[in-house]
């Protein structure tokens, strides 16, 4: 059962999120029950889907549901990308996800909103930022660790991969329209 249901997720019977009914394509609503019966059973994974086909909108449908495990329905998700995506996290989710709180961690004067990470739904910052700022993070435990444009993390040794490694949650998905950038090894991190 739980083979057939990882391999089929499209035929599982987790629903779309009311927000997002009628808003989500008949794919994207496949990648969304991919992540939630991924996430039922305790894994994370690669969202691969290739650019501009949503994978920022399938990842807040699936954040934006109460979490399986109950310890995590009180922990906030945090979204790691590049910079130049923190600001199109921040949109999407007043978009499509309005009625939860989002705080972004950016800027130099950061260090007053680390305290407000508990209040917070998502948590987004930048690979850029994480680096700096991660025995700020180490205090948090979080529901769940998006990281986008994983291409960032390929090479295991880069500050980027150590840094988001140390980031304690209890499910890790990356999402990439590249998971092979030049070798298999690219996805080792």
């Amino acid at each position: 059962d739980i083979i057939d249901k990882l391999k089929n997720p499209i035929n599982s019977q987790f629903e779309v999120p009311e927000c997002l009914k009628g808003v989500m394509r008949e794919y994207q609503v496949a990648g969304y029950r991919w992540l939630k019966t991924m996430a039922a059973y305790g894994f994370g994974g690669i969202l691969a889907d290739e650019m501009g086909l949503g994978k920022t909108l399938q990842t807040l449908s699936w954040i934006s549901l109460e979490r399986t495990n109950p310890e995590d329905r009180s922990k906030p998700v945090i979204v790691v990308c590049p910079t130049s995506l923190v600001e199109n996290w921040v949109h999407e989710a007043a978009k499509f996800v309005p009625h939860l709180k989002t705080l972004l961690i950016s800027g130099a004067n950061r260090t007053s909103l680390f305290k407000k990470i508990p209040e917070a739904n998502i948590v987004i910052t930048s690979y850029a930022l994480i680096r700096r700022d991660i025995e700020e993070y180490a205090q948090y435990e979080f529901a769940a660790a998006i990281l986008d444009e994983a291409q960032n993390i390929k090479n295991r040794t880069t500050q980027n991969a150590t840094a988001v490694k140390q980031l304690r949650a209890n499910i890790h998905f990356v999402l990439t329209g590249t998971p092979i950038e030049n070798s298999v090894a690219d996805l080792w991190s």
